[in-house]
């Protein structure tokens, strides 16, 4: 089989096609035919070097924590899955392959509404949306939610879970992401290149979620924030407290390990609901050394709304 990885830290052109054998599931794992995979900054990070101090790796590296496809083997003392089944999987590494062997308890089954495409993008999301408001915010029902970049793969989860959960949500992102916002049905939307948003939903929100492109929210998410209020960023970045001293101040990856089972179960809660739960996808690219290549060369991009997934073939005009 075929995977997608690099020898060299540098740029998307470092990766190559590395051939290797076809993963035979162990006890308590499933074999998996990759139809899709997620694209992330982490990714990015792993390839250019930036993480190696913190996360040292032997070469070759094959990127990958979001993966979709059909289950071709189980292992022994597996009773929850079958040969056939729809399910994606949340890894720490390895997802650009044509096949991947998992653990079940990083697996589940795609909702019935959602995509191959879709699921693609969405174990990484999840996993980190379920942490923030669960681990991390321990969100109440009733209470009020500001996700500023609610457009893309971290922010419409969260949003959409927020809402699941009972919160009042106030969406944030550029107007070009105005349709996408609209979809969620958010309480309210505000776009933060047309108005003040800091202004106009002053100390309104209990928590904050800051999942902007690159974590620079230019303050605004600090000035929604009510006093007491709790703040959570999904990238590292800079947050001027002085403004309201007494909030909290919260780090995604600072917290516990995430409870990936128990994200998968929101998830399939969210989606059963029938409230039109939907990832959306900024671009699909094939599954491919170019595909794969094209998807590093956009993701650090302003892109569109969503996730960028790289699936194949069959899937690419779905």
């Amino acid at each position: 089989m075929n995977r997608f990885g690099f020898n060299q830290f540098g740029g998307p052109e470092v990766f190559t096609t590395i051939e290797a054998a076809t993963p035979e599931p162990h006890n308590g794992q499933v074999q998996i035919h990759v139809l899709g995979f997620g694209i992330n900054p982490y990714d990015a990070t792993l390839r250019s070097g930036a993480a190696a101090k913190d996360r040292p790796l032997d070469f070759p590296i094959v990127p990958g924590v979001d993966v979709a496809g059909v289950i071709t083997a189980v292992g022994p003392n597996v009773s929850d899955f079958a040969v056939g089944d729809r399910v994606m999987n949340y890894r720490p590494i390895g997802g650009y392959s044509e096949y991947v062997r998992a653990s079940t308890s990083k697996v589940a089954h795609i909702p019935d509404a959602i995509s191959i495409a879709e699921a693609a993008g969405l174990p990484q999301s999840t996993v980190v949306a379920y942490s923030i408001l669960t681990d991390l915010l321990r969100t109440e029902a009733g209470k009020t939610i500001a996700v500023i970049g609610a457009a893309g793969g971290v922010g419409s989860v969260v949003l959409q879970f927020a809402q699941y959960l009972g919160l009042k949500t106030i969406a944030i992102a550029n107007s070009h992401h105005h349709e996408t916002l609209a979809s969620f049905n958010p309480g309210e939307i505000g776009h933060y290149d047309l108005e003040d948003v800091g202004a106009r939903f002053a100390d309104q929100a209990d928590y904050v979620v800051n999942a902007s492109a690159g974590g620079n929210d230019h303050g605004i998410g600090v000035r929604m924030l009510q006093r007491h209020g709790q703040y959570v960023s999904v990238a590292f970045s800079t947050v001027d407290k002085t403004i309201k001293p007494n909030a909290t101040y919260l780090q995604v990856g600072a917290g516990p390990r995430p409870n990936v089972p128990s994200a998968f179960a929101l998830l399939n809660s969210a989606c059963a609901n029938d409230n039109g739960f939907h990832l959306p996808i900024a671009t699909k690219l094939p599954m491919t050394l170019a595909g794969v290549i094209a998807a590093h060369e956009l993701i650090l991009t302003r892109h569109g709304a969503g996730k960028i997934v790289c699936v194949a073939e069959e899937l690419e005009e779905d």
